[in-house]
């Protein structure tokens, strides 16, 4: 596991910079104006059907199916995966097909508030986007073949071909001045990691020639794997297209401003909590319940040390984070104001996202897909209904508030479910009071902007968790793990 997960950090990390990359230079061309906006509809537009079709399928369904059958009979794995992909293929083929006719109509659905002008270009973006789509889903299957064959190569290069592909999209749409190449980047990134994914498995000898029979019985183990998951993805996109159109109905510059925050305040999620996450499902199936209560357990500690101040910058520190990374060329003084609001309420649970992930997967891995979508679906009902009630009345930093408290929420069920509920609430309630003091230090500093502000708040957060980590034995006892 440990082996996996350096892989896929290293791998994210490689992303992460990329997109960090594309960000800022997609803040710096367009700031929150029109394309910027097209773009995050456009994506949403996309991957909401294919997500709500297949994410839990995939990842809950097919791999720990696959991955136990490679063991007991390698010919019916075979089936399952060539059945799979000829119903993605089918798949694809639809939403394709209704993206590039009902486009203005998913427009509508999404983004409701958003202005005429704004709206068609966001449709002209997802027909274009939606020519990626059969790629996304067929390379997604092999990524997930090869990792139930001990692989991590394709997760590990997914976020960097795909950033790679929007950088160059977004510099030949700033040469040729024509903003709709944006979205050409998305499906050309796809195509080629399509057509590389595919080579990469044939070449390794993962890609089956021929199944072995058992199809029915293969797709009544796959629904009853995934059946309670069903409503778990309604639910999911549901809150997803719910955001847009919160964010739509408070002006087309906060559709554009939310991602800008979610970027940064996802970054560590990636980096730390996903690949946790994806190698746990490979490496926790199987393991009895008290083996994986021992693993999470000295998982959880060190996780938290590490997000916790993470946390309070993202939360303290949200202006000069957003003025650090954005603001230059056309991303201006509304715009970083918007942003910053948004990150300060994503900041406040960003230690609860990272620890919610690695605990519902672990949920997956065990085979308990029930009460982990029964965890998520708790976490995305408080999402919605805050989004729903509180953004007339708090403005943009209701998306990052309800996103920090549905995490809480998913986090606290799905710990109680593995038996480390108790752990988990001792260690946030130890966290609790030390970063209320580097918050209170941070208040005492004087007023700044840009990196002088950053690195004030992150000195002061720095100091005052590394005096804990000094001077509280359990703290020192994790720190020392970490390192080792």
């Amino acid at each position: 596991m440990r082996d996996a997960v350096r892989r896929l950090v290293l791998g994210g990390l490689v992303g992460k910079l990329l997109g960090l990359l594309r960000e800022v230079l997609l803040a710096a061309a367009y700031g929150t104006g029109v394309p910027t906006t097209a773009t995050r509809v456009a994506q949403t537009g996309t991957l909401v059907p294919v997500d709500l079709f297949t994410a839990d399928v995939l990842t809950a369904g097919f791999l720990p199916l696959h991955k136990e059958l490679l063991t007991t009979d390698p010919a019916r794995a075979a089936t399952l995966f060539r059945g799979v992909r000829v119903a993605l293929r089918w798949l694809a083929a639809v939403l394709t097909l209704g993206s590039l006719a009902l486009a203005p109509v998913v427009v509508d659905l999404l983004a409701p508030g958003l202005a005429p002008a704004t709206a068609a270009t966001c449709a002209q973006f997802l027909r274009v986007m939606a020519l990626g789509i059969p790629s996304y889903l067929q390379f997604s299957l092999l990524s997930y073949l090869e990792i139930s064959h001990g692989g991590f190569r394709l997760s590990s290069a997914r976020a960097t071909a795909q950033n790679l592909g929007m950088l160059l999209a977004l510099g030949l749409a700033w040469v040729l001045e024509e903003p709709v190449v944006l979205a050409g980047g998305f499906a050309a990134a796809y195509l080629v990691l399509h057509a590389w994914g595919y080579r990469s498995v044939r070449a390794r000898g993962f890609l089956p020639a021929a199944g072995g029979g058992g199809g029915r019985e293969l797709r009544s183990r796959l629904w009853r794997r995934v059946r309670p998951l069903l409503l778990l993805p309604v639910v999911l996109q549901g809150s997803v297209v719910a955001e847009r159109v919160v964010a739509s109905l408070m002006g087309d510059e906060v559709v554009a401003a939310v991602d800008y925050a979610r970027f940064v305040a996802t970054t560590g999620v990636n980096l730390v909590a996903v690949p946790l996450g994806l190698a746990g499902l490979a490496a926790l199936a199987g393991l009895g319940t008290a083996a994986a209560r021992e693993r999470l357990a000295a998982i959880l500690p060190g996780l938290l040390l590490v997000v916790a101040p993470v946390s309070v910058v993202l939360a303290v520190g949200s202006s000069p984070v957003v003025e650090v990374l954005y603001a230059r060329g056309a991303f201006d003084a509304a715009a970083v104001s918007t942003s910053a609001s948004v990150l300060a309420g994503l900041g406040l649970g960003f230690w609860a996202q990272s620890c919610a992930y690695v605990l519902v997967k672990a949920l997956n891995a065990a085979d308990r897909n029930r009460v982990a979508a029964g965890s998520l679906l708790a976490g995305l009902v408080v999402t919605l209904v805050l989004n729903v009630a509180l953004h007339a009345w708090l403005g943009p930093v209701t998306l990052g508030l309800a996103s920090s408290a549905g995490a809480v929420v998913t986090a606290a069920v799905a710990a109680h479910a593995l038996g480390v509920g108790a752990l988990l609430r001792r260690w946030v309630g130890a966290c609790v009071p030390v970063a209320g003091a580097a918050w209170l230090l941070c208040g005492r500093l004087p007023a700044a902007s840009g990196w002088p502000g950053l690195l004030g708040v992150g000195g002061c957060v720095l100091v005052v968790f590394g005096l804990a980590a000094a001077l509280l034995p359990p703290w020192r006892r994790v720190v020392r793990s970490l390192v080792r």
